[in-house]
């Protein structure tokens, strides 16, 4: 009998033994479990939504997890769709509302089902939510250390939260395959949808996933299999009838990368997985406007910073962007005719406030991050004259106001024998003066470089720096394209010749929200006074005249649109390595900049080709089709401006010359009487008449050659000279840009 004792005894010893280690090993597994508040505090990342100001998805910014981008957006239970939650809810944890967090059948047969090998955990719902947030460490891990957490865990947030509470954030945080993360991911990398729209049929194929996303993504067969037990397990269960299970069956389905064919049963017939990376969100996917999306994550990193973008997201954006207007952009681009190995940036946005609509910022390659119409700094060509020939307005001249076309010599170290020639495109010049307004027409160089040197050139490098044009050196250079400007910011500034005289700052974001829908950002447009507004009606006077005073010799006749007024400017640098045109009228002010990335002259057909005719009819191609349908008349004229016909040429008041605007008591003065000549002495003499000045037909160009005597310039103010005066002094200029031959 004592041997029974003595063996009774090593069995308690035994048991005593194996509670304290089971003890020890609960106190060691627990001693450090983590605070169930912090499910409160735990900041989900979730993708971060663009939309256009129609508000139609424009793109998707993903937030970044552990270095690489995780598509998620947070959801409330309420917006997802029963069918899918009751199919998530019936594969994953079909007892979930009947257990307190710990599923002991489901253990058993979990272990059962994977002796028959179908792989299955025996985690409930409330498990995989510690799994996958406060337990993420060891989530990897099939360890009884995790077991142990999870269950006791489990017991506590069930006891904290209600159960539609715990599903929520389940359907949060479960992962789904590639890099979709909750349900709401998940339900459009798969489908393309919001989780609200889900069907039974979707939401039992993205629940056949979750015991392995990315195994079973490749295995639609095996997916179709699994999918059919579970909807005659549903109809025996009582989750569903047999009419809607079979209605389920019945779907084709075709997830994302697949295509797949079925019968009038619902059988699979044939399946392809042709795109396997088309479940995957990447770190920015644009529906559309691939430049303007990424300057709007510009902002949004500027504004927010990164950690606020990438590591939390869920925000929603409200861009300016109108989807017409860009695919108008995105067709002029495609059909315009370029120079050889050219780019092309094109960009429209709202003279009034400055938001802009519309933007292209390449086409040559796929996925390019450069956008050329926000980021390509470069030499306006003459785009630049109009702000020269305003601050002359501004000053007191006028549009009739004689400016000359004649050589012209400044001291330039810097230039053989010290002296800087400038010179028009064309190598010739008029040798006479002409007014303010046909030296623009003829998109003349040296009367703008005069015109420039007379109000001075400090005043016009001040005005062009406020217009958004980087000035380094004030330089009569300036007055015929060396500064430089961003297409954008050249639409901004020319915005002020019709919104009144502002320059306007371009916003690409209206709003922003949080997930909460709590408002962080709301623009508000900065509008800066570059002209006063009859100064700045002159100048879209000007603009108008460069369209349509020269009929079908102009240089932007090709920028003209029937039922549509208006105004614009082109522009071509040296060996034309850069093309303009930059345009406004009612509702858009629009530029298009075609170069190269190397900066290198751009060649049409083994010649130099010109702004005239590259660019204004891409503009046209979109501005036309960006306002189909709305207002194209003219801006009211406002008071203190009159109209009145004058000669282009001559400066003076004719019938038959072109209609300007002058402000009252600037009008220009018809010309003096002729003096009679004196009769000649002599046999023979004849009397000769009195020469008249003959001015030329629209578009036509005086000879370069020595003109009849001029009269005296009828428009007052500064610049009224015949001629330039000697000696004129200015810094030392750069080799001015060249522009169109006349």
């Amino acid at each position: 009998m004592r041997w029974l004792r003595l063996f009774a005894l090593f069995l308690l010893a035994l048991f005593l033994g194996a509670g304290l280690a089971l003890g020890y090993m609960a106190y060691a597994f627990t001693r450090d479990l983590p605070d169930l508040a912090q499910l409160d505090r735990l900041r989900l990342t979730a993708t971060s939504t663009l939309y256009a100001r129609d508000g139609s998805l424009l793109a998707q910014i993903a937030s970044v997890e552990e270095g690489r981008a995780i598509h998620r957006g947070l959801v409330r239970l309420s917006q997802v769709s029963p069918a899918a939650v009751a199919a998530v809810v019936f594969s994953e944890d079909r007892r979930y509302f009947q257990h307190y967090g710990v599923d002991f059948l489901r253990l058993f047969g979990a272990l059962y089902a994977v002796l028959k090998g179908d792989l299955q955990g025996g985690s409930t719902i409330s498990t995989q939510v510690l799994k996958n947030t406060l337990l993420k460490d060891l989530a990897q891990e099939r360890t009884l250390e995790r077991k142990i957490k999870e269950w006791i865990l489990a017991l506590e947030l069930e006891r904290r939260y209600t159960k539609e509470e715990i599903l929520e954030m389940y359907l949060n945080v479960i992962p789904w395959g590639g890099n979709a993360v909750g349900i709401a991911g998940a339900a459009e990398a798969y489908f393309g949808k919001d989780p609200g729209g889900l069907s039974l049929a979707e939401g039992l194929y993205l629940a056949s996933l979750i015991p392995a996303p990315n195994a079973r993504y490749g295995d639609l067969k095996g997916v179709r299999e699994r999918m059919r037990r579970l909807l005659n397990e549903m109809v025996a269960e009582g989750w569903v009838s047999r009419e809607v299970a079979e209605a389920a069956w019945r779907e084709p389905l075709e997830p994302s990368g697949w295509r797949a064919r079925y019968d009038e049963g619902g059988n699979l017939l044939e399946a392809r997985l042709v795109d396997p990376e088309a479940r995957l969100v990447r770190s920015i996917s644009p529906k559309m406007a691939s430049h303007f999306v990424l300057e709007v994550r510009r902002f949004l990193e500027a504004r927010f910073g990164k950690e606020k973008v990438y590591g939390e997201g869920g925000l929603k954006v409200y861009t300016t962007l109108d989807p017409a207007m860009q695919r108008a952009a995105e067709a002029a681009a495609q059909r315009a005719r370029l120079p050889e190995g050219a780019e092309l940036a094109l960009v429209g946005l709202d003279p009034e406030t400055g938001e802009v609509l519309a933007l292209v910022g390449g086409i040559r390659r796929e996925n390019d991050q450069y956008n050329r119409a926000t980021r390509a700094l470069r030499n306006p060509g003459s785009a630049v004259k109009p702000f020269v020939y305003a601050t002359a307005l501004e000053a007191g001249w006028t549009q009739a106001t004689l400016v000359p076309d004649r050589p012209l010599e400044f001291p330039d170290p810097s230039q053989p024998g010290g002296v800087w020639r400038p010179k028009n495109f064309s190598g010739t010049f008029l040798n006479r003066s002409i007014t303010l307004r046909y030296a623009l027409d003829l998109s003349l160089n040296l009367p703008a470089i005069y015109t420039a040197h007379q109000v001075g050139v400090e005043k016009v490098a001040e005005k062009l720096a406020q217009a958004g044009f980087a000035v380094r050196y004030p330089t009569l250079a300036i007055a015929i394209g060396g500064a430089s400007i961003t297409p954008i910011d050249l639409a901004a500034a020319y915005a002020a010749f019709v919104n009144g005289g502002y320059r306007v700052a371009p916003i690409f974001v209206a709003r922003v929200e949080d997930a909460r829908g709590e408002v962080l950002y709301r623009a508000t447009p900065e509008r800066r006074l570059l002209f006063d507004p009859l100064v700045a009606y002159q100048g879209w006077d000007l603009l108008k005249g460069y369209v349509y005073d020269l009929g079908e010799k102009g240089l932007a006749k090709g920028a003209r649109i029937p039922g549509r007024v208006v105004g614009g400017k082109t522009g071509t640098t040296n060996e034309a390595r850069d093309l303009w045109f930059a345009g406004v009228t009612r509702g858009l002010s629009a530029v298009v900049w075609v170069g190269r990335d190397d900066n290198r002259p751009l060649r049409m057909g083994g010649r130099e080709p010109s702004s005239s005719v590259v660019n204004p009819p891409i503009w046209r191609d979109f501005v036309a089709e960006a306002l189909r349908g709305r207002p194209g008349q003219d801006f009211p004229l406002p008071p203190g401006l009159v109209r009145v016909r004058v000669d282009l040429l001559s400066g003076y008041p004719s019938a038959g010359g072109v209609e300007m605007l002058f402000p009252k008591g600037k009008v220009p003065a018809p010309p003096p009487p002729p003096e009679p000549t004196p009769p000649a002495e002599g046999p023979g003499a004849q009397e000769t008449p009195p020469t008249g000045l003959q001015s030329p037909a629209p578009g036509e160009s005086p000879a370069p050659q020595a003109p009849p005597p001029e009269p005296t310039p009828p428009a007052e103010g500064p610049g009224a000279q015949e001629t330039p005066p000697t000696g004129l002094q200015s810094p030392a200029p750069q080799a001015p840009p060249s522009e169109e031959a006349p």
